[in-house]
């Protein structure tokens, strides 16, 4: 998946609870010889209208890294259209 990640989304925990800021990326590059990795912006991030958790929905907040298209993040009035 990471040759295919175009953006990074940024959820901030309670008590926002809310993705609230996006991030075009430029390149991803492994980290010495281990598993982590460094992100590259071709800008930096910017703040977007909050795409909020609902409450007792059937989508939790985000635990570990989550996929979804662009497309979808932009129409999303909240995490459980996201995902």
């Amino acid at each position: 998946m990471i040759n295919k990640i175009k953006h990074i989304a940024a959820y901030r925990v309670s008590p926002i609870s809310a993705i609230t800021h996006l991030a075009p990326v430029k390149k991803i590059e492994q980290y010495r010889d281990s598993h982590k990795y460094i992100l590259h912006f071709t800008e930096p991030a910017h703040e977007i209208d909050q795409i909020k958790l609902v409450p007792k929905g059937k989508v939790k907040a985000p635990q570990a890294p989550r996929y979804t298209s662009i497309k979808r993040l932009q129409e999303a009035q909240d995490l459980e259209e996201v995902f």
